[in-house]
């Protein structure tokens, strides 16, 4: 089992750097014992190795060593990447943060420029310590699917965009171009799954785990591909709980007292694409799987609406997958072994 920093902290880690990442500069601030957050120590370098070079000597100017430090800053994507990467390569301790934890966390009120932030990180990071776990950076692999990913998804709302608009067009000769160009962007479609699959099996546990994946009902090459992508071929998170968590499924309450307040629901926040693949794949679960059919008749006749059932039937899915890559073994129907 993988440590938290707290226990790591009281065998090396004595400083902790808070970083607020944007597309051209990086802002960094350095907790600070018994100071004000707004007085951290704090420099602002460029998103480049040069400026990795620069916080670098901003530190030993603050007499603190890399081995010694701990950098957290937001998972921002394409931008965090290259200071992970390097944080990675130099053997510097880094630890990627949820940007919604970090907001919730984050009292009202406050000014909100790039130093109050990376303030605000590295009094988070050194506050939380004993529950944050070193991370990694994501493999190369990853990013490649990632990007095949959203190549694919351009390329079908582009088709559905001249799908719609070849609808009202009554011009011979416009309609004959856009049916050209939907073909050719079918044929990329295509393509592109080609180079995914090709891609799913460059690695051994890559390939397997996709494999595993569409043997569930309902789960397909989309809801696999979003899946290793979100958990990084499973290894961001270590429960089904954690990741319908993650993708805002498994609902939450609000209470205080005697007073409860809409009752447990599920929040519009999240990843709205995973969220939309996972209902895609319910829909179809709810057809192909006798099993998850039954109980969402059962579940209706009990009273139960649609969009509450659906909800369930998406952690059911969710459930199968985290189950069969944590045994390394096909979906198996048990329902087909019960006694009757």
């Amino acid at each position: 089992m993988s440590r938290g920093l707290g226990d790591v902290y009281k065998r090396q880690f004595q400083h902790f750097v808070g970083c607020d990442v944007s597309k051209d500069t990086l802002d960094f601030a350095l907790y600070a014992r018994d100071t004000n957050m707004r007085s951290f120590p704090h420099v602002r370098v460029s998103n480049s190795p040069d400026g990795f070079k620069q916080m670098c000597k901003w530190l030993k100017t603050n007499k603190v060593k890399i081995k010694d430090c701990v950098v957290a800053m937001e998972h921002t994507g394409i931008y965090s990447q290259p200071l992970s990467q390097w944080c990675h390569k130099k053997k510097l301790a880094f630890v990627f943060l949820n940007p919604l934890d970090v907001k919730n966390a984050c009292t009202t009120g406050r000014h909100k420029t790039d130093r109050d932030d990376a303030c605000f990180i590295a009094d988070y990071v050194y506050t939380n310590r004993e529950k944050l776990k070193p991370s990694e950076p994501t493999p190369p692999v990853i990013d490649k699917l990632r990007e095949l990913r959203n190549e694919r998804t351009l390329a079908v709302k582009t088709r559905t965009a001249y799908r719609n608009h070849l609808a009202t067009m009554t011009d011979p000769a416009s309609r004959e171009r856009m049916e050209q160009l939907i073909k050719e962007l079918s044929a990329q479609i295509r393509k592109i799954e080609k180079d995914i699959e090709a891609t799913m099996k460059s690695e051994e546990s890559l390939g397997r785990n996709y494999k595993l994946l569409m043997t569930i009902p309902g789960i397909g090459m989309i809801n696999s591909l979003q899946t290793i992508i979100a958990t990084a071929n499973f290894i961001r998170f270590q429960t089904a709980r954690q990741y319908a968590k993650f993708c805002c499924v498994s609902p939450l309450s609000k209470e205080s007292g005697k007073t409860i307040r809409c009752g447990d629901h599920v929040v519009k926040k999240g990843h709205n694409e995973i969220k939309a693949c996972l209902t895609e794949g319910a829909r179809s679960a709810v057809i192909k799987d006798p099993g998850i059919a039954a109980y969402y008749k059962r579940k209706r006749a009990e009273g139960k609406s649609h969009g509450t059932v659906m909800n369930a039937v998406k952690f059911k899915l969710i459930c199968r997958m985290f189950a069969v890559i944590n045994r390394q073994q096909p979906y198996v129907d048990t329902d087909k072994y019960r006694s009757k």
